[in-house]
């Protein structure tokens, strides 16, 4: 491997250690943000940041309406419905979790292309989705056989999942004329329609509750505010630019099989500084879901 491979596997191993650990992030937020606020926050913070560099680089271009209403449909799946759904859902499951479960959306997304677009299912995908699912049944079981978790959290995960492969789907529409730097800010700049109201509506007790909590214990509050800008940050924006330069060196499909490595730093990170339980059988599992999304990765071309 040359030194520009290098660089873009060290690019695509940092990118999912900040998405790996968005998630501990997340949950710590939240013991003070309600969730429409903390992704409206991240979101904002992300597109001032995204913004100045798009048109620092000269990268911001106009965009149509007849091209921007697909970013209207989109942005309503992924970040909007998305992000809230994961937000909420680590209300409700522990951060562990939810890494594991998310981390199905690579392997499901080749079943739902096939019965949108006709994509063809190959047999490393169903053999690795396959694998994972026991991986994720040993996470979420506990020792005594019985499922450890909320459902409400497990469904509001598969709903997250959904929509991410509708956001994929979706995309496709807006014409490759657009940068990926300005695709994302107006997906950001575009989601912010639907989180401020949703935040200011639905959230506005939350809110004077912070500013309520911030006169008793500004420590907290303080700390929970840098966790999102962290979010905003380094997971929104790092690990964004850094997969996407991974991405142009070694190609999608090399690219993706580093996505494999995120529930095992999510857990890693949720053990170290959130005291999450690490049994042995959750390690397997971790271990088997990782596994299983590197087979459904095989490219079977070139066998």
């Amino acid at each position: 491997m040359n030194s520009k491979g290098t660089t873009a596997v060290i690019a695509l191993v940092i990118a999912q250690i900040f998405w790996g650990t968005s998630y501990v992030l997340s949950e710590y937020a939240l013991h003070v943000f309600s969730p429409a606020t903390l992704v409206t926050i991240r979101l904002t913070i992300a597109a001032l940041l995204l913004g100045f560099i798009t048109v620092a680089t000269g990268n911001l271009v106009r965009i149509p309406w007849r091209h921007y209403r697909w970013f209207l449909v989109a942005a309503l799946c992924e970040p909007f419905i998305y992000f809230l759904c994961e937000v909420l859902a680590l209300q409700r499951v522990s951060s562990m979790v939810t890494s594991v479960i998310l981390a199905f959306i690579p392997l499901i997304t080749p079943f739902l292309t096939y019965f949108f677009i006709k994509e063809k299912i190959t047999v490393p995908a169903i053999l690795g989705a396959i694998i994972s699912i026991v991986g994720v049944m040993m996470v979420i079981i506990d020792k005594g056989g019985e499922v450890n978790v909320n459902m409400v959290g497990v469904i509001l995960l598969v709903i997250a999942m959904i929509v991410a492969i509708g956001y994929a789907l979706i995309i496709r529409k807006v014409p490759d004329e657009y940068n990926t730097l300005c695709v994302v800010f107006y997906m950001f700049c575009t989601a912010l329609i639907y989180f401020v109201p949703t935040s200011l509506i639905t959230e506005r007790t939350e809110i004077a509750g912070v500013f309520a909590m911030f006169r008793e214990d500004p420590e907290t509050v303080l700390n929970a505010l840098y966790a999102i800008i962290c979010l905003a940050i380094t997971a929104s924006c790092i690990a964004f630019l850094f997969y996407s330069y991974g991405v142009r060196v070694l190609g999608p499909n090399k690219a993706s099989v580093y996505n494999s490595i995120q529930p095992a730093i999510t857990a890693l990170f949720a053990w170290m500084f959130l005291s999450q339980e690490m049994t042995c059988m959750k390690v397997v599992g971790i271990a088997i879901v990782v596994i299983g999304l590197f087979v459904s990765q095989i490219n079977t071309d070139k066998l």
